[in-house]
């Protein structure tokens, strides 16, 4: 754009005073003519740089999550396609779950039947100790001979560890309920969120093994860019602030968001964990940072596709209005050439 920009300059220069000679290029208009284009050189390199940033690397980003079954088995029934729209808890594919189902049918007849079981020691157990009350109080009236108590007592504890042995049979079987139950319940893997699958080639009668990676769920819930901006430009960034941007596949078209945050990390910048102390040649400094921003507007006409790229122009509280109109006014002609390209 830069360089558009000087060889629109200078032939408008060359038409006035070389081609039609409107004016003549004495010493006076010299110092004019360069010297508007030095001052434009140096408010494009300070103050549109330090105060207006300029991003040529802008990505439309969404979260992305790996659909990934509990446990594996095979494929009984795909409800999803890609690239569809689906909703939050909306079925994606199914697996077999007759072996689930088995587990759980017998872990409840056991259950059943224990807590069945429980029942009739309880029952056991009032009777025990109203024999052993019954038994204090005709001891005490010397009508019982004393010896009968420990034995009421023998059989009121012995009533106690059978129902302790049972409580204790009962949680296993109730953690192998359970266990049944969560994977019956999860054999049939649901959405995490509003979104579309992509490179999902599931079909009935596949078999998927434990945590393997069956396909990218793209979440819609939130879309955000990123911008890639020079680290000199970074320090007048602040969240709130309004951005201007533009995207390839819309042509001519400017779009409104504002400042997320500046991202206070690089990745070229982090050292792998080893047992050699770190070197010059180890450290890898970045020339940028990366800024979140957050669209401004209603994007109905003009889907925010996952990975379209473009531009931005960040507008921060240090930017006089000048600036701004001429960023404005680039990134506008910028939008405007994208629809000037080589289809083959």
């Amino acid at each position: 754009m830069e360089l558009l920009v000087t060889i629109a300059y200078f032939c408008f220069v060359w038409l006035v005073f070389f081609k039609f000679k409107w004016l003549r290029f004495s010493l006076l208009w010299k110092f004019v003519v360069f010297g508007l284009y030095v001052s434009a050189v140096l408010s494009e390199v300070v103050l549109l740089g330090q105060t207006t940033p300029y991003s040529k690397e802008l990505v439309v980003e969404r979260y992305v999550i790996p659909i990934t079954p509990e446990f594996g088995g095979l494929v009984s029934a795909v409800h999803a396609q890609a690239n569809m729209p689906i909703k939050k808890g909306d079925p994606i594919f199914s697996m077999d779950s007759q072996t689930w189902q088995d587990q759980r049918n017998q872990a409840q007849a056991a259950l059943d039947t224990a807590k069945n079981q429980r029942k009739s020691l309880e029952a056991k157990l009032a009777e025990a100790n109203l024999k052993l009350d019954e038994a204090k109080k005709l001891v005490a009236k010397q009508v019982m001979a004393a010896r009968e108590l420990p034995l009421r007592h023998d059989a009121v504890d012995d009533v106690i560890a059978q129902i302790a042995a049972l409580d204790s049979s009962l949680t296993g079987l109730q953690a192998e309920f359970d266990e049944a139950n969560h994977n019956l319940e999860h054999a049939t893997v649901l959405a995490p969120e509003d979104g579309y699958l992509v490179d999902f080639v599931l079909r009935p009668g596949a078999f998927v093994r434990l945590k393997q990676h069956v396909a990218s769920f793209v979440s819609t819930e939130e879309t955000y860019l990123l911008a890639a901006i020079d680290q000199r430009a970074a320090q007048w960034v602040r969240s709130g602030d309004k951005v201007h941007f533009a995207l390839s596949m819309y042509p001519g078209r400017i779009f409104n968001a504002e400042v997320d945050q500046l991202i206070q990390a690089t990745g070229a910048a982090q050292l792998q964990l080893s047992s050699r102390l770190p070197n010059e040649k180890s450290l890898k400094p970045s020339e940028v940072f990366f800024v979140k921003l957050k669209p401004v507007g209603d994007f109905s006409e003009t889907p925010l596709v996952f990975g379209a790229s473009g531009l931005a122009a960040i507008f921060t509280g240090k930017s006089i209005d000048l600036v701004q109109v001429i960023r404005m006014i680039e990134i506008q002609s910028e939008s405007i050439l994208n629809y000037l390209y080589n289809p083959f």
